[in-house]
């Protein structure tokens, strides 16, 4: 009986409810069109929102990144500064500000280290486009100082826009300070970009993943269409489009 509501579940709230509409319409247009363009495109749009919206596109787009970050793990005992790359901050108000899901696993992974090692975390986080107050890495210097981080323990890293602007400004800083390698903590789908951006940038690091956005041993229920399987491949697909785009850019 759960088992049967599980299926009638995913169908009757998106995406699953726009799968069953666009099924039906393939079917009505399968009959009545005469355009085999438009039976066409009407398939490709179902397969797509399945792909996207099920364990097929995790498997595709989601895994083999952040299985890449599970195979390149390393020790953290060595005692190097810490740098935690933002990962999205959200603007309740005009002083009021939340850091990302992502943002505060990445921040946690951070924190365990420096519990561990006792020495400096850097944040690198800058202000979201089309707003103008508090960075990232403002917020994340609330959030440690919180859970008993030392104010002089805490670097903050308040310009960088993008995972390019995180290496280069991090970069200036390890030269500044004389800094020969540091721990890079990001989300385990983005260890691979990042890691080409600061290899590129002739930085020395060990990277650090915070840990999966999805289950990796599927059951049946992850083929049935759900917004947690279209949320982590739309952030896998970002990620891939953004490893392409630093390709082009020669970033990478």
């Amino acid at each position: 009986m759960l088992a049967l509501e599980k299926v009638i579940a995913a169908f009757v709230v998106p995406p699953g409810l726009f799968i069953l509409v666009i099924f039906i319409l393939s079917l009505y247009l399968f009959i009545k069109a005469k355009s085999k363009l438009i039976k066409l495109a009407s398939v490709l749009t179902l397969v797509l929102l399945i792909f996207m919206s099920t364990a097929f596109g995790v498997k595709l787009l989601l895994l083999p990144l952040e299985n890449y970050a599970e195979n390149i793990l390393k020790s953290t005992d060595e005692k190097h500064p810490i740098v935690v790359l933002g990962g999205g901050i959200y603007y309740k108000g005009e002083d009021n500000v939340q850091l990302s899901v992502h943002s505060l696993q990445r921040l946690v992974k951070g924190y365990q280290i420096y519990n561990e090692l006792n020495t400096q975390i850097v944040y690198t986080g800058g202000i979201a486009l089309g707003q103008e107050n508090i960075s990232e890495a403002d917020a994340a210097e609330d959030f440690l100082v919180s859970l008993g981080v030392e104010a002089d323990d805490y670097i903050s890293e308040g310009k960088a826009q993008s995972t390019y602007e995180n290496g280069r400004y991090i970069k200036k800083w390890m030269q500044n300070n004389d800094i020969q390698k540091i721990y890079m903590v990001t989300s385990a789908y983005h260890i691979f970009r990042s890691s080409a951006v600061f290899r590129a940038q002739e930085i020395e690091f060990i990277p650090v993943h915070s840990g999966f956005i999805y289950d990796h041993k599927f059951s049946w229920l992850d083929y049935l269409p759900s917004r947690g399987a279209l949320t982590v491949n739309m952030s896998a697909l970002h990620e891939w489009g953004g490893i392409i785009w630093y390709y082009l850019r020669g970033r990478i």
